[in-house]
């Protein structure tokens, strides 16, 4: 699992890599090692950047399924759609030699929720929408999965970071989707 605060957990004990890799262990009756790349503050730009500073660390965890959530940060800096999406096509090409092959599950930023504390503001959910419509344009080029996310505001610490409650239930939200294709 790559990507920033959000993915690693940062007003959480565990993130939700940690919960979705637990739900998968119990429903499939193997061990799922989770590896989260993710650090708080990181930009879409960052994590492209750290993606290139780990890749032989990473690749050799042999991960059979990547997930990427990244963005919330770049609403903050004002990102540019062209630059956001020049980037995040980036990082999907990173991970896509990490991982080998198409199992990389995009997912969606979540929207910014009641209680959000500067320097975010709910007006920012416009650039989010955008945000989202690249990610998915992005996926649809490609042949790539998008997960979206089923948040309400008591899953957030400050209303941008999941609390322990919201990590877990994004978490299972994650698990359940891969559970899903399985399935198919």
């Amino acid at each position: 699992c790559v990507g920033d605060s959000i993915t690693i957990g940062s007003r959480s004990y565990l993130g939700y890599p940690e919960y979705c890799g637990n739900k998968l262990s119990i429903e499939t009756n193997k061990i799922w090692n989770v590896y989260n790349h993710a650090v708080a503050g990181y930009t879409t730009i960052d994590l492209a950047r750290s993606i290139d500073q780990n890749l032989s660390n990473i690749k050799a965890c042999k991960p059979e399924i990547a997930t990427i959530l990244i963005g919330t940060n770049d609403l903050k800096r004002n990102t540019s759609l062209d630059t956001f999406k020049i980037v995040y096509e980036q990082v999907i090409t990173k991970v896509r030699l990490i991982v080998g092959n198409n199992n990389i599950v995009l997912i969606e930023i979540p929207k910014l929720m009641e209680g959000v504390m500067l320097p975010y503001r709910l007006e920012m959910n416009l650039l989010v929408d955008q945000y989202n419509n690249i990610i998915n344009s992005i996926a649809k080029q490609r042949n790539l999965l998008v997960c979206k996310l089923k948040t309400q505001p008591e899953y957030f610490y400050d209303g941008v970071h999941l609390n322990d409650e919201g990590s877990k239930i994004i978490g299972d939200q994650i698990a359940e989707y891969i559970l899903k294709l399985r399935r198919n």
